[in-house]
């Protein structure tokens, strides 16, 4: 689970590394928006998701049904798989 919110995590710091040389004449540049909404929206949703996956991972433990340790993480981390695919989804297409 730590695995797949760290890719996320990787995934946003190389797109905010491509947008960094975009500069702007007025306002702020892409990779200063970008970086904002990092730290007021996308910090507390991935402490959320964060503790949405430990809490997931508890019942999933405590029901014993998944064997596989990769499996029952990324069962655990389905949270931060959903949000990067609901923001991606946008700004991708």
């Amino acid at each position: 689970m730590i695995g797949w919110h760290g890719s996320v995590v990787l995934a946003y710091f190389v797109i905010l590394d491509q947008q960094s040389g975009l500069r702007v004449a007025h306002g702020n540049s892409p990779c200063e928006d970008m970086a904002i909404f990092g730290v007021y929206v996308g910090a507390p949703a991935l402490l959320g998701t964060l503790l949405t996956g430990l809490i997931l991972l508890r019942r999933l433990l405590a029901r014993n049904r998944i064997r596989s340790s990769f499996a029952l993480g990324t069962a655990a981390a389905s949270p931060i798989l959903l949000l990067a695919a609901a923001v991606a989804g946008p700004v991708l297409s």
